[in-house]
C-alpha cells in the first residue's frame, strides 16, 4: 500500500509470530469449546493459529467478538459470524461494548504478551475469563540488508503495536537514531512514547489502510516537505 501511493518502503522487521511453544492449555480449551459462553479474539493471528489445533465445527451456542475488522474478516472466512466488533479497535471499547457480562464464562485467545486490560474489564464486570495463549511473539533479527538500509534514513518507522516497538528497540543498531513513529493506533502510540520515540502519525482508523491513509496526509502537509 505504501509503495502503490509512491513511497520507497523498508521492511525491518522486529517481531515475529509463532505457535504457542505449551499447545496444552489452547487444546483443552478447544476441546471444551462449547462450555463457554462467548470466545473473543484480539487478533487475526489469534483466529490463524487456533485453527491450527480446531479439527470440529464451532459450536453455534458459542457467541464470538472480534477487535477489529481484519480479525473479524478471519473469522468469517472459517464461516464463523462474530456477534460484537466494537467501532474503535481496542480493548478498552470492545469490553464496553459486550455489556453486562455477569456470570458468563469468556474465552480470550490472545497473544502471549498482551494488555491486561481487556481481562480486568470482564472481571470487573463479573465475568470468569480463561485467559489461553494461542500464539507467542518474539523479538526478530532483521537481515543485514534492512540494517544497512536502515542507516540511510527514514521519514517514518511504521508500528502496528506495542511489540513491535519493543522489538524495535532491542534490536536497533543505535538507540540516538532519529524516529518520527508512526502507529496504528492510540496503545501502540503510547508504547511509542514511552520509549522514546516522537509520535508524530495516529492513524484515526486502526488499521493498516488506516495507518497508511494517516501517513499519507502527514507527509502532504507543506511543514513535512
Amino acid at each position: 500500500m505504501l509503495e502503490e501511493r509512491g513511497a520507497v518502503a523498508l521492511e525491518f522487521p522486529t517481531i515475529r509470530i509463532e505457535s504457542a511453544s505449551n499447545p496444552r492449555p489452547l487444546l483443552d480449551a478447544l476441546a471444551k469449546l462449547d462450555t463457554f459462553d462467548r470466545v473473543i479474539f484480539t487478533s487475526a493471528n489469534g483466529v490463524l493459529h487456533t485453527w491450527q489445533y480446531l479439527h470440529h465445527p464451532w459450536p453455534e451456542s458459542v457467541s464470538v467478538a472480534a477487535i477489529g475488522p481484519a480479525t473479524a474478516s478471519a473469522l468469517r472466512a472459517r464461516n464463523v459470524i462474530p456477534d460484537f466488533v466494537p467501532s474503535e479497535y481496542i480493548a478498552e471499547e470492545l469490553a464496553r461494548g459486550l455489556g453486562p457480562v455477569r456470570n458468563q464464562n469468556i474465552l480470550l485467545l490472545r497473544a502471549s504478551k498482551a494488555r491486561p486490560v481487556l481481562t480486568e474489564l470482564l472481571h470487573a464486570g463479573g465475568a470468569e475469563v480463561t485467559n489461553v495463549t494461542a500464539y507467542e511473539t518474539q523479538v526478530n533479527q532483521p537481515s543485514s540488508t534492512a540494517y544497512a538500509e536502515l542507516e540511510y534514513g527514514t521519514d517514518a518507522v511504521t508500528f502496528t503495536s506495542g511489540s513491535t516497538v519493543e522489538g524495535f528497540v532491542a534490536v536497533s543498531p543505535d538507540s540516538d537514531i532519529p524516529v518520527t513513529a508512526a502507529c496504528i493506533g492510540p496503545v501502540t502510540a503510547q508504547a511509542a512514547t514511552e520509549a522514546g520515540f516522537n509520535v508524530a502519525v495516529i492513524a484515526k482508523t486502526y488499521t493498516t489502510e488506516g495507518l497508511v491513509a494517516a501517513l499519507e496526509n502527514y507527509f502532504e502537509q507543506p511543514e513535512q516537505i
